[in-house]
């Protein structure tokens, strides 16, 4: 995620595109790589892999999690924003997954047995999953190569 103050401009075209084909109305959209690694790992390799090749210290915060399966929440009644997470389906070519763990293994970690990538889009003012649902289908996610899971913030 990009920290506060820095441009994130592909935050910026995806609020530009929903806002051109009145998909929502919306306050913000804001843009985030999301990398799953799979494998046995030290807390202090994530921190390492997350620090020394994912993250530019200049421009990103990251956060490490654990990995849930794919799931659809149900939306809280309220919400304040959606987010939709888009990954490339598993089989489906990941060149930045397999640059990843190229990377991996140059630091010299062992224990990684996949990385896949995927990005997180965060819709600020959007109540509504089937909206967010809408904005996925229209823009995000090419039905052949990708999966999403849309639920609230």
């Amino acid at each position: 995620m990009h920290k506060p103050g820095i441009t994130d401009p592909a935050g910026k075209d995806l609020a530009h595109e929903i806002a051109h084909l009145g998909l929502a109305r919306l306050k913000s959209v804001a843009s985030a790589q999301l990398y799953q690694i799979r494998g046995s790992l030290a807390t202090d390799d994530k921190k390492r892999i997350a620090r020394d090749l994912l993250a530019d210290p200049i421009l990103h915060d990251y956060q490490i999690s654990a990995w849930e399966t794919v799931s659809r929440p149900t939306p809280r009644r309220g919400a304040r924003a959606m987010v939709i997470d888009v990954w490339y389906k598993p089989g489906v070519t990941d060149a930045v997954g397999e640059s990843v763990m190229k990377g991996i293994r140059d630091l010299n970690i062992p224990g990684v047995k996949e990385v896949r990538t995927g990005m997180r889009y965060h819709l600020k003012g959007a109540a509504h999953q089937d909206a967010a649902e809408k904005i996925a289908a229209a823009l995000l996610v090419n039905p052949l190569i990708h999966e999403s899971v849309v639920h609230a913030d």
